[in-house]
């Protein structure tokens, strides 16, 4: 469906949303053109920021707000190429829901924090003359027919699905190696207190072991002791967030920290990823706390 809104040129109708969104935190039009492009690819969104910072059209700190507002709107894409797709299916439609919305809550923090530290930080502005975004931004010739609108589409969607296949394959190979090496048993037994303290089945260690490795196998996992039965809803919800938590420091440092410090620099890109780490394990730990606290 992403491609086929792509083919049609949808995503240049979300040039309001642009505009709204750049007022809302205090940005300089210039930041509405890497929003729109974030939807595409981060990097490029990042690279334009950059860009814009060295032809000295945007300051340190606008250059930051923005990289944190692209990403605040990540979910958006994500939720037709990985939660849709992915997520969903592997956990089930009511656990899934539930941690799907855990990641926009964690994307909303981040776009509330780049609204008060804009409006903080930055000067006001007059948004009178906004920059017009190119025609042909998020816009492909369309096929004369719907039948071959689906057929283009198709053929984009099967090159991502193909990635996702040898991504699944070298990390299924890789789980199961670490699992005969013991890996997994060495690294369950971190979870052993955490677990213990909350009352939670031993079952869920090897499926949070997994998860902190590979996300996509750590869903699978979880979703095959709940269709079992094996673990409860509450228990597989509360091994996410759990899971999420240790897993996003890897994460950030095996593949954001070294695409932002290689974008903006050392200074800017380590500040930029410190703001988003903390900011989304906050989340992560105040819907476990919540969730503990109230709803279990």
């Amino acid at each position: 469906m992403c491609q086929i809104f792509i083919q049609l040129g949808l995503f240049k109708k979300l040039e309001p949303l642009g505009k709204i969104m750049t007022k809302l935190a205090n940005l300089p039009p210039q930041i509405m053109v890497p929003f729109i492009v974030s939807l595409g690819s981060h990097v490029a969104a990042n690279t334009i920021l950059q860009n814009l910072r060295e032809n000295q059209e945007l300051t340190d700190r606008e250059v930051l707000l923005g990289s944190i507002l692209n990403s605040s709107i990540g979910p958006l894409k994500e939720t037709f190429t990985y939660h849709l797709p992915i997520i969903l299916p592997a956990l089930g439609l009511k656990i899934g829901s539930f941690y799907i919305l855990t990641l926009w809550f964690g994307s909303f923090l981040l776009f509330l924090f780049v609204v008060i530290t804009g409006r903080i930080l930055l000067p006001k502005r007059d948004y009178n003359n906004f920059i017009k975004l190119p025609e042909n931004l998020f816009y492909e010739k369309i096929p004369k027919n719907f039948k071959n609108l689906l057929i283009s589409a198709f053929k984009k969607i099967l090159k991502i699905y193909k990635r996702i296949s040898i991504l699944f394959f070298t990390t299924t190979f890789s789980v199961f190696l670490l699992s005969n090496l013991g890996f997994f048993k060495k690294l369950g037994k971190l979870f052993f207190p955490i677990i213990n303290w909350i009352h939670l089945s031993p079952k869920v260690i090897p499926a949070l072991s997994t998860f902190i490795f590979s996300p996509i196998i750590g869903y699978a996992s979880l979703g095959s002791l709940l269709q079992k039965g094996e673990i409860m809803d509450k228990e597989a919800f509360i091994a996410l967030l759990i899971g999420s938590i240790f897993m996003l420091p890897i994460i950030y440092l095996r593949l954001y920290f070294p695409q932002w410090i290689a974008i903006f620099g050392l200074r800017l890109g380590l500040l930029r990823g410190i703001i988003s780490l903390n900011l989304i394990l906050f989340s992560r730990i105040l819907v476990l706390i919540a969730f503990l606290t109230f709803i279990r």
